[in-house]
């Protein structure tokens, strides 16, 4: 078996897990998914000058999600309307930042 079958056979594990992952509602599809808010602090700190840019950062097999979704679209996060401030690839999962316009 090569790095990369290892790779995906680790994340079905991770992502199957229930002491990482959870099940969250996404745009009406139920999505196994790892939210690490700790991780979107940190990229806050290192990669926007302490800003806060978000609200949510979510992990998600690349293959259960579908296409990469593109900065500002919209999208529903458990019946929450937000928006994706950015997403990226890595090996095989998608990291998805979401944040929610609030006015006034």
């Amino acid at each position: 078996m090569g790095f990369k079958e290892q790779l995906i056979l680790d994340l079905d594990t991770l992502m199957s897990s229930d002491e990482f992952s959870e099940t969250h509602t996404i745009d009406g599809r139920e999505l196994t998914v790892l939210v690490d808010n700790d991780q979107l602090k940190e990229r806050s700190k290192k990669e926007y000058d302490g800003i806060s840019v978000g609200e949510i950062l979510f992990f998600v097999k690349a293959s259960d999600y579908g296409e990469l979704p593109e900065a500002e679209t919209p999208l529903i996060f458990d019946k929450r309307q937000m928006y994706v401030f950015n997403a990226r690839e890595h090996m095989g999962m998608y990291e998805i930042i979401l944040s929610q316009n609030r006015s006034g």
